[in-house]
């Protein structure tokens, strides 16, 4: 059990007889059970709830509450089933199916490799401090890079107007032919190539979110072949490099 936990409950049980004692104090509320019918029944009502209280918190944040909790590498668990369900909000796009699948199970496989590191974000598997924080650094990184993806693509998806979509997509397809030729509405054709550039930036962004997927499984296998890591070692890691790389080249995009 984590102390947040400990806390919250020792807060939650305090509170449940902090009310009752105010409830059932003589000198306060004053409720008395078998007097009259009313107060009897009140009193009931509030001994039942109290006990519910007591039974559904004290249950809650003993057993679900560890599903949300902050992981050690720093990234909550319920920050990752919020992209999700808004991924999954958005599956009536249909346009955008393939890469919502893609994008939730990145999300899951992502996770995985958080989890593997558990294990290496050990101080002892690091010889030196200094490697210790050049590596947590660039998981740091990583981690944002790959988050700030799914969020660019939900962003996308969510603005994209499908149901126009679809009716400029059924204009085009239904445009007149005069001589032989397809005579397609200028107006429709442009809106079209405005939601053709956004499918192509969803598109992209699941690609980015593969090739990241990509370097973090081999930064973990080069990372695996070492029983410690010290500067040197951290140097010659080529998964590193690939990486450092990969998170310049975005920063200089978007700036």
């Amino acid at each position: 059990m984590s102390k947040k936990q400990i806390i919250k409950m020792i807060c939650l049980n305090l509170a449940i007889v902090v009310l009752n004692v105010i409830l059932f104090s003589q000198g306060l509320v004053g409720l008395t059970l078998g007097e009259d019918a009313i107060m009897t029944a009140v009193g009931v009502t509030v001994i039942v709830m109290s006990l519910i209280a007591f039974g559904y918190g004290n249950y809650t944040l003993l057993f679900r509450e560890p599903e949300i909790q902050q992981q050690d590498n720093g990234t909550e668990l319920s920050e990752s089933k919020e992209y999700i369900v808004a991924l999954e909000k958005e599956r009536e796009k249909k346009v955008f199916e393939p890469e919502i699948v893609a994008a939730t199970d990145q999300i899951y496989r992502f996770q995985n490799k958080e989890r593997e590191l558990g294990s290496i974000f050990s101080q002892d598997f690091f010889s030196q401090e200094i490697a210790y924080t050049e590596f947590q650094g660039i998981i740091s990184s990583v981690r944002e890079l790959f988050y700030s993806n799914i969020k660019k693509m939900l962003n996308e998806i969510t603005f994209f107007d499908y149901e126009d979509y679809l009716r400029v997509d059924d204009k085009l397809k239904n445009a007149p032919v005069v001589d032989g030729i397809t005579v397609f509405s200028s107006s429709a054709d442009a809106q079209m190539t405005i939601y053709n550039e956004q499918i192509k930036s969803v598109r992209e962004l699941v690609k980015m979110n593969d090739n990241i997927l990509l370097k973090f499984s081999n930064l973990l296998h080069q990372t695996s072949r070492f029983d410690n890591i010290n500067e040197t070692a951290f140097e010659q890691m080529t998964a590193i490099h690939e990486i450092n790389e990969l998170i310049s080249q975005t920063n200089f995009y978007e700036n």
